[in-house]
């Protein structure tokens, strides 16, 4: 038995499937990450036509079947095609970075409001940044945040209780004393200009990215995100954002 569901997405990715078909991959407001199957999808003159473009926000009307966790895309409305993002090479790096992280981030299934109102806030906002991998790196810290990895950034010693902030700890998520630091790995020492830095993303929205963050900041966002939220290097690694 089909269940007929219109829900509200991006494209995050498109693949060939059989001779005319793709499989397309999207993160939908409501229901998570789903896989559809959009038969005909590259017949000339199909309706989906560049619907399935990554990066495109649209509404979805899909079916489900019960022994089959692929989903059915039966019709399309294009919302923003954000056709701009990928016509311009340091765009579309970052859009596809943004893309490929939504899509490690997003079991099958699973909604998360938080990621999808972030997605659409930066994918708004690459019209008018060109620091794109400030931008890629708000994205992650913020990315983390709503994963439940919020550091401490306010108190000293997370071990002690002193303090003492003498060297920012990736695995404990936050400040650890002189003392405590002994065997630790990837520690950042921040001074106070970077430290504000770092705070003011708590209160920033993708749309106040105007300058390159300090490159100390991009490094440890990128080791946080990989540590907290297991994410491959890989997938992290400078693309050639500029």
């Amino acid at each position: 038995m089909s269940q007929l569901t219109r829900c509200e997405g991006v494209v995050l990715r498109s693949r060939r499937f059989m001779e005319s078909s793709k499989i397309s991959t999207i993160f939908t407001k409501n229901l998570g990450r789903l896989d559809l199957l959009a038969r005909g999808a590259r017949k000339p003159g199909s309706r989906f036509g560049a619907a399935l473009e990554p990066g495109t926000e649209a509404e979805f009307i899909v079916y489900s079947r019960e022994d089959s966790s692929l989903w059915t895309l039966s019709a399309i409305d294009i919302l923003k095609s954000n056709q701009n993002l990928r016509e311009n090479l340091p765009v579309f790096r970052t859009l596809a970075a943004v893309l490929n992280t939504t899509y490690a981030l997003s079991p099958p299934g699973q909604a998360n409001l938080g990621l999808y109102n972030l997605l659409l806030a930066v994918l708004n906002s690459m019209y008018h940044n060109t620091f794109w991998e400030s931008l890629y790196s708000f994205y992650l810290w913020r990315a983390a945040v709503l994963s439940g990895y919020a550091p401490s950034l306010d108190r000293g010693c997370l071990l002690c209780g002193s303090h003492e902030k003498t060297g920012f700890s990736i695995a404990h998520g936050g400040f650890l004393c002189s003392q405590h630091l002994q065997g630790e790995v990837d520690i950042f020492k921040l001074n106070d200009k970077e430290l504000h830095f770092l705070k003011q993303l708590k209160h920033s929205s993708a749309s106040d990215i105007d300058s390159e963050f300090p490159s100390i900041l991009i490094k440890l966002i990128k080791k946080y995100a990989s540590y907290h939220l297991h994410l491959k290097s890989s997938l992290l690694a400078s693309k050639g954002f500029k």
